[in-house]
């Protein structure tokens, strides 16, 4: 799993800071482009490769998503989570694709599938503890559905709040927490309490 800042729950500070450099963007600072592009684009295709193998179709993605928000970034709306506005664009952009592709969807449902895979290809795991919570991350989640597997990976990897998770699920509030309360039931329904809590109290401290 990469290790970042990025797993641990945005502060007040962060959301301030993000909000003066979209600002910055928007009227016209390109040094604030430069500094989104290369804080996030890493992040982005990490997260892009949750939803396909096809590496060349995520860059791309990536690619529009940047071409998009420059070329509109006077009639864009004001953020305080760059991360997650990106996201939510990254994610909008790939689905549109998914939805004009069968191939890119489960025979039984047409949805995209959310991997459990916490790795990319080549990416270095640097220690013994970044290893062993990969494997059991990994060996957990293949008992969730797609959906499941992506609302605790927002929810543990990536840190969202609640109300974050509502943006880029799409969901009301009551139904965010009701999934995640089901996807941790049926977590505890495989694995031990202290298994448990053990893995997630490395997710947030990573």
């Amino acid at each position: 799993m990469r290790k970042n800042t990025e797993s641990t729950p945005v502060t007040a500070k962060e959301r301030h800071s993000d909000q003066i450099i979209w600002e910055n963007f928007l009227c016209g600072d390109d040094e604030a482009y430069t500094y989104i592009y290369r804080e996030y684009s890493q992040a982005l295709y990490a997260y892009g490769m949750h939803f396909t193998s096809d590496k060349g179709l995520v860059e791309d993605c990536i690619q529009d998503v940047f071409v998009k928000i420059f070329q509109n970034r006077k009639h864009l709306q004001s953020t305080d989570n760059i991360k997650l506005y990106l996201f939510i664009s990254l994610k909008n952009k790939l689905f549109n694709i998914f939805r004009k592709d069968i191939k890119y969807s489960q025979i039984d449902s047409l949805e995209p599938v959310f991997a459990a895979e916490y790795t990319i290809e080549d990416e270095i795991i640097e220690n013994e503890k970044e290893q062993f919570l990969n494997e059991k991350m990994i060996r957990m989640l293949e008992v969730l559905s797609p959906r499941q597997k992506e609302i605790i990976y927002y929810r543990f990897v990536e840190g969202l709040s609640y109300e974050e998770i509502c943006q880029i699920m799409d969901m009301n509030y009551q139904s965010t927490q009701n999934l995640i309360q089901r996807s941790l039931k049926k977590l505890r329904t495989t694995f031990s309490r202290a298994e448990m809590q053990f893995v997630l109290f490395l997710l947030i401290s990573i």
